[in-house]
């Protein structure tokens, strides 16, 4: 059995977070890894107990995949996430994940930080009352100005739509956005009518159909495309002295992918020695909802297309000069893959990773 422990941070940043730290000590770029008693290197990742945002993590550690790569992952739960960004740029913190607009936000704000990897795209809806559900139907352009909508600020798909809206021509200043402090109260403020409708992500999505809303419209079909969500975040320097070490790390969320992808009985099972989600429920955010989709792609072209979207819609200066594109590096996840085809090259799970990869982004 993987061990399980409790890291505790000094103070709040992003919730529901996906973390990884090298060796429970944190140790920073250059510094020899600690090892196990079988001359595995120790790899702890904090990992959050629910949901899907872990589930590769969760599948790669119990399904052993880390041990192929001469790699012991130590899963940690998380008590409350603090100033992990800092932590991240300093090296003390290997490898971290989270929604992307806190990094990205911090990035604009002129620290730096490499993306080398992800972990899910899309999972949000708008939901509102059953009786309101034929107008969310059409052409949101033209539906949406004089509205309000529940959002939770930073929500991934409130950022995308916002981008994909302003991009559309729609004059953001004509939409009132709500901003709450959870999506439970998204969906109480579209069940009291004080918002015309809410941006959910999917844990929510039945909750809000049990209490008589209505799923209306995937933000990705809006858009009419993925858009990102959690990425893997580590500093500059761990990127170029560690750089083999996270190769193995991708290689064993990539083979946990497969499995993700083609044995949903497999993963349920191995998701269960960790996360405390209801399986039923748990199955239908990875399975049935429609919507989520976990990645190990860094997805460089949703990196910047995201980052579009925040300096459109107002979450960043819209006259940052960042180019965010040079804070992402496609080379080890790339390395991962390729390493992958070579041992087995009809593999069609890795063969898909391989169609979707993009190693530089078409810039607007």
């Amino acid at each position: 059995m993987k061990k399980i422990s409790m890291i505790k941070f000094l103070s709040a940043a992003t919730a529901g977070v996906l973390l990884m730290t090298s060796c429970g000590s944190s140790a920073k770029a250059g510094e020899t890894h600690e090892t196990t008693e079988d001359g595995l290197t120790k790899v702890s990742i904090v990992a959050g107990t629910s949901g899907g945002a872990s589930i590769l993590s969760v599948v790669a550690a119990y399904g052993e995949f880390d041990k192929e790569y001469g790699l012991d992952f130590e899963l940690q739960t998380i008590d409350t996430a603090a100033d992990t960004l800092a932590a991240t740029e300093s090296g003390k913190v290997e490898i971290a994940g989270y929604s992307s607009a806190a990094p990205l936000s911090y990035i604009a704000d002129g620290h730096d930080l490499r993306i080398i990897g992800g972990l899910m795209l899309n999972y949000e809806t708008i939901i509102t009352t059953p009786e309101n559900q034929d107008e969310w139907k059409g052409d949101i352009t033209k539906i949406i100005e004089g509205k309000t909508i529940g959002v939770n600020r930073t929500n991934s798909g409130d950022i995308a739509l916002r981008g994909w809206l302003v991009n559309q021509g729609v004059d953001l200043s004509k939409v009132t956005y709500k901003e709450l402090d959870s999506p439970a109260t998204v969906v109480e403020a579209v069940k009291k009518g004080t918002v015309d409708a809410g941006i959910i992500n999917g844990g929510y999505y039945r909750p809000a159909e049990e209490q008589g809303l209505v799923n209306v419209r995937f933000v990705k079909d809006i858009i009419g495309s993925d858009f990102i969500c959690c990425r893997q975040l580590v500093s500059p320097e761990n990127a170029e002295n560690n750089h083999d070490l996270y190769v193995k790390v991708e290689k064993a969320l990539i083979k946990a992918y497969d499995v993700y992808q083609t044995d949903p009985k497999k993963t349920l099972e191995l998701a269960k020695n960790y996360i405390v989600t209801d399986p039923d429920e748990l199955n239908f955010i990875l399975y049935e909802c429609g919507d989520l989709y976990l990645s190990p792609d860094p997805n460089i072209q949703g990196i910047y297309d995201y980052y579009e979207g925040m300096k459109a819609s107002g979450y960043i200066d819209p006259n940052s000069d960042v180019d965010i594109t040079k804070y992402v590096d496609t080379s080890i996840y790339k390395e991962a893959l390729e390493d992958l085809l070579k041992e087995d090259p009809d593999n069609e799970q890795y063969k898909r990773l391989q169609s979707e990869f993009k190693e530089t982004a078409v810039k607007a």
